[in-house]
């Protein structure tokens, strides 16, 4: 047949950039397969608990899909579960570069890792980024302010909160967290009326219920605490906030068997959950189990290595064991990872003034006082050592005199007034007598 010899030239032609692209589009089909086959083997592993596992197959996944950022964001999962921080932000990074733009979410996984490791400072900028490019809903908004709070600022606080109110004046959520920043101030009374308030007109109001426990707790007052996380119900008595702040006033009550056992039911169902493992720690150590309490403590740190209530109570663990030396030093990791956790400013400023560490121990009550966790005996501390220091005078006599209006009969109260008053430097007397001006022509 002539004719196809004669058209065979141009159908060779046609057909050999073809037979070209078909292995091309082969080997792009296989790598896609490849990489799906290696990301469902890793999200196998995760589930499993076998991060190295889980690692290697992800390597493969990112090797056959290298522009894709999924093996990395399941790359930050495994390096968590395995404990290293820094390969997780590292993964992060990378997933975010293979992203057009910015992503929140990834944004925000990266401002959790940064604040789980201590690395505040930089969690706050990445989320006063995200505030200031309107890429943040309200909740986190309001996350926001209470962190900034948390960490000392507390008119970036009040400022983060008025972009919320500014729209929504009356907003619980919002109007609970502008209490919570009032009590970190110092404003109690304010703060105390507005808490008041939100759960007269919502008695359901969870995070006014508790935020009134808190204050209630650090006002010596663990059964009114209780009181109201008791009155949290539904889905939101289950939660890990709740059940530990009530073991917190329980423990608070003397009652550390009841606390283990409210803590028992969220450790069986969540039995990763570093914060209660560490809850659950300090119970067990109230009640003498001090193996135990270390165990549980072990257990909290290999799901989260710097969790500072972890090492807190490994170092209430050694102090029991009358190592200072090492409590010290596990309370000093604890505020390396977390600068401004109270319980731990709350044990140091009485092991310095065993060592009579006088300004060591004022710093410490002096950050409790501003972290709005101070009670009424380190309040009544502080005031002490202004009057020893003789250093923040004014603001000690204010401590004092909170205190008398609790107490006016308490002898050590009104020994630690005379003292200030003693040490306050009196004012010069006018002269009474004539003025004479003397001056020349």
């Amino acid at each position: 047949m002539p004719w196809r010899k004669r058209n065979l030239p141009w159908t060779l032609a046609l057909l050999l950039p073809l037979a070209c692209k078909e292995p091309e589009a082969a080997a792009v089909q296989n790598r896609a397969q490849q990489a799906q086959s290696a990301l469902g083997e890793a999200r196998v592993q995760l589930a499993s608990g076998q991060p190295a596992a889980a690692l290697n197959a992800l390597k493969r996944a990112a090797t056959a899909a290298p522009d894709s950022a999924e093996p990395f964001l399941l790359m930050a999962d495994a390096h968590l579960m395995n404990n290293n921080m820094g390969a997780a932000i590292m993964s992060l990074k990378q997933a975010e570069a293979l992203i057009p733009g910015t992503d929140p979410s990834i944004q925000k996984q990266l401002s959790e890792l940064y604040r789980s490791n201590g690395n505040t400072q930089e969690a706050l900028a990445i989320l006063v980024t995200l505030r200031d490019s309107g890429l943040l809903q309200e909740k986190d908004i309001l996350d926001l302010a209470r962190f900034q709070a948390r960490e000392g600022q507390i008119e970036a606080a009040f400022a983060t909160l008025e972009s919320v109110l500014r729209d929504s004046p009356d907003d619980p959520e919002a109007k609970a967290v502008e209490a919570e920043v009032l009590l970190m101030k110092g404003d109690e009374l304010l703060a105390a009326n507005l808490m008041d308030k939100l759960l007269q007109q919502n008695p359901a109001h969870t995070a006014a219920r508790l935020l009134r426990a808190r204050y209630f707790l650090v006002s010596g007052v663990p059964q009114m605490a209780e009181a109201d996380l008791q009155a949290v119900e539904g889905k939101d008595a289950q939660r890990s906030d709740v059940v530990t702040l009530r073991a917190r006033a329980l423990l608070a009550q003397g009652r550390a068997k009841d606390a283990e056992a409210a803590l028992k039911a969220l450790v069986d169902a969540e039995p990763q959950n570093a914060e209660a493992l560490a809850w659950m720690a300090e119970t067990v150590l109230a009640q003498g189990r001090r193996a135990d309490a270390l165990a549980l403590v072990d257990r909290a740190l290999t799901f989260r290595p710097r969790l500072a209530r972890g090492l807190y109570v490994r170092g209430r663990a050694q102090e029991e064991a009358k190592d200072m030396k090492g409590a010290e030093e596990s309370y000093r990791f604890a505020l390396s990872a977390e600068p401004r956790f109270a319980p731990v400013h709350s044990r140091l400023w009485r092991l310095y003034l065993q060592t009579d560490r006088k300004v060591d121990a004022f710093s410490s009550l002096e950050r409790m006082l501003n972290l709005g966790e101070a009670s009424l005996e380190e309040k009544v501390a502080l005031a002490r050592l202004s009057a020893q220091l003789q250093t923040q005078m004014a603001r000690g006599m204010k401590l004092i005199d909170e205190a008398l209006q609790k107490e006016p009969d308490n002898t050590e109260y009104q020994e630690v007034k005379k003292s200030l008053v003693s040490m306050t430097p009196k004012p010069k007397k006018k002269p009474s007598g004539p003025v004479i001006i003397r001056g020349g022509r």
